[in-house]
């Protein structure tokens, strides 16, 4: 099956590569002719030189070329299409859409006679010139045509590429350094937001270390020394009221047979005084007394040490509370006497004494 198609490239005129259909052929033939329809001027005469040589007739030869690769077209025969994008590609012909035609246009409203020599030059295989002319125009032709500056500067459809690539690429690099610069402030911001939130929670911890380690500690020290002497002084004086009640309650309850031990006791001694008496009488009630005077001594004790323990406390708080803010302004003389109050020996305990080691030492304590 024949191709229906056919490529158009020609980079020499500014025409990039493209495939066209039957159709599509022909409408770009279409415009070709109305092209070369649109420059009368350049079938004015010839002259060169001394010599006229008239009409070269361009546009004739032109429309007739066209029109006859439409008819060809028209019966779906491609090749005569193919032929004229060949002599395009040689310098043979000029095409319409190109940018060589562009300058023809721009020259025909300028210097006519320029514009249509440069045609005449580019146009070997469609119009079809006198001889003379020919030579006339060959040394210029080959010049022109075999200048190794001209092919480079004549592919323009290469250099617009790259010059697209070149924006485009131009954009991508922008558009990848706006992205990039977006990350890093996105970055920075994370930066910032994670270290304010540490910030933060270090901060709490150095509140919750000042407030709970440095001011409840030893605040929870001296209270739980409080506690334990006042539990100790209260537990002391409840055993002394004990101790107190207990024998008047005993007397009370058997002071019958106490009475009449007392009475056998006067009876037998003849109301005379017996160291024997004495002593059964006065050694356990001396004994009694030792005991509660210890008593005594420990709730007294305690309750010291549960009041110190309360001062105490209140100076911790207070001082840990000055020394915290730092616009108190603390000096070392204040420090040294706080602390000194803070720290200074727990209050002194009389020496524990043992049980009395007979009669006379039990009468001197």
């Amino acid at each position: 099956m024949a191709d229906k198609t056919v490529l158009l490239h020609c980079p020499n005129q500014g025409i990039d590569k493209s495939v066209l259909s039957i159709d599509e052929a022909k409408e770009w033939i279409s415009e070709e002719r109305a092209f070369w329809r649109g420059l009368p001027n350049l079938n004015e005469d010839l002259v060169m030189g001394q010599s006229n040589w008239g009409s070269p007739n361009i546009i004739r030869h032109y429309d007739n070329a066209l029109s006859a690769i439409e008819g060809a077209l028209a019966n779906n025969n491609l090749q005569p299409f193919r032929d004229y994008l060949n002599l395009a590609k040689t310098l043979d012909a000029v095409l319409g859409h190109g940018h060589m035609a562009k300058q023809i246009t721009e020259l025909v409203v300028r210097e006519g006679d320029v514009a249509q020599r440069l045609v005449l030059l580019f146009s070997r295989g469609v119009v079809h010139m006198r001889p003379e002319v020919a030579r006339e125009l060959a040394p210029l032709r080959a010049a022109l045509r075999y200048n190794p500056n001209i092919p480079p500067q004549m592919n323009v459809v290469a250099a617009e590429t790259a010059l697209a690539k070149a924006k485009s690429t131009e954009k991508a690099i922008v558009a990848a350094m706006a992205e990039f610069e977006k990350s890093i402030e996105d970055a920075k911001a994370a930066y910032d937001a994670f270290a304010e939130e540490k910030k933060k929670e270090l901060t709490a911890l150095e509140t919750l270390y000042e407030t709970h380690l440095l001011l409840q500690g030893p605040s929870k020290h001296w209270k739980r020394v409080e506690e334990r002497a006042w539990r100790y002084a209260a537990g002391a004086f409840a055993l002394f009221l004990l101790m107190i009640l207990a024998p008047a309650i005993a007397i009370y309850a058997n002071w019958t047979a106490l009475s009449g031990y007392i009475d056998h006791v006067i009876d037998v001694t003849k109301g005379s005084l017996s160291i024997a008496a004495l002593v059964v009488f006065t050694v356990p009630v001396l004994a009694y007394g030792w005991l509660l005077k210890h008593i005594s001594r420990v709730f007294a004790q305690n309750l010291a040490v549960s009041s110190d323990a309360e001062h105490r406390r209140v100076m911790a708080i207070t001082f840990l509370g000055l020394a915290r803010r730092k616009s108190v302004g603390m000096s070392e003389q204040d420090r040294a006497l706080i602390l000194n109050a803070l720290f200074r020996p727990a209050p002194t305990s009389p020496q524990d004494e043992g049980p009395p080691a007979g009669l006379l030492e039990l009468l001197r304590r």
